[in-house]
């Protein structure tokens, strides 16, 4: 003789839905375990371990402004590489250094397709710039280094630009898009030397409109000679706009 078939029948308060979503989390979970996108060790939220969390190395003040190097406190708080140079910016703020497992991240956000990092990633930008008592609410509006129309297509996404819409919702300042334009899409600037990305960059950006008085947050992804945001930061100042900040999510040291 068979056994009852038990049915069970689920409280009248807990949803049925609920329960199916229930179900299939924990099938998927099973099937597909969340890992550390660094170690590949197991975790049971997030994208990082603890311990390759704690490798991050965020960039604290006193800094640069012109590098985000560290610096010991100076008057003008600039480092002695900077001193006597110009910059069309006139600051900027790198979060983290460009060292593992930062550098893993940003390669997974910005060659694997792996759009939906930007949460995280923005959430240690917002976090340090709060710790670090940068005040954003002095700025008019915040805009990101553009993508190519070509490299746009091929991506599916701007990170930079995913970045700086995340910044924007956290201090609730405006962000504006479509206000600089990549004119030309040259050579990736990861294969270049120095001296090639300041020549590979120059006349690639334009500003659409009259930035006048305007205080602007530029944002990008990493920051390694630079030669990018000071093409910007130039272009926004042709344009009269008055103060230009850079924030970048990672820097190379």
């Amino acid at each position: 003789m068979l056994p009852p078939i038990s049915i069970y029948i689920p409280p009248k308060h807990l949803k049925i839905s609920h329960m199916f979503k229930e179900y299939i989390k924990a099938f998927a979970n099973t099937l597909f375990p969340k890992i550390c996108l660094y170690c590949e060790k197991k975790i049971s939220k997030g994208y990082l371990c603890t311990v390759c969390y704690k490798k991050i190395f965020f960039i604290k003040p006193p800094l640069c402004i012109y590098c985000s190097s560290p610096i010991n406190h100076t008057p003008n708080n600039i480092c002695k590489k900077c001193t006597n140079k110009l910059y069309p910016y006139d600051k900027i703020i790198s979060i983290t250094a460009y060292k593992e497992p930062m550098i893993t991240l940003i390669h997974y956000f910005k060659y694997k397709n792996y759009d939906f990092l930007a949460k995280f990633l923005s959430s240690l930008m917002s976090e340090h710039l709060l710790n670090s008592g940068f005040n954003l609410n002095e700025y008019d509006f915040i805009t990101s280094v553009p993508a190519h129309p070509t490299r746009l297509k091929e991506r599916g996404y701007n990170q930079a630009e995913l970045l700086g819409k995340l910044l924007s919702n956290s201090f609730k300042i405006p962000f504006k898009n479509g206000i600089i334009n990549a004119k030309i899409i040259k050579p990736s600037q990861t294969i270049l030397h120095k001296a090639e990305r300041e020549i590979n960059v120059k006349g690639s950006f334009e500003v659409k409109e009259r930035m006048m008085n305007k205080k602007i947050i530029l944002v990008d992804d990493i920051v390694t000679t630079g030669s990018t945001i000071k093409v910007i930061s130039e272009a926004l100042k042709e344009k009269g706009a008055d103060n230009v900040t850079v924030i970048t999510l990672s820097k190379t040291l």
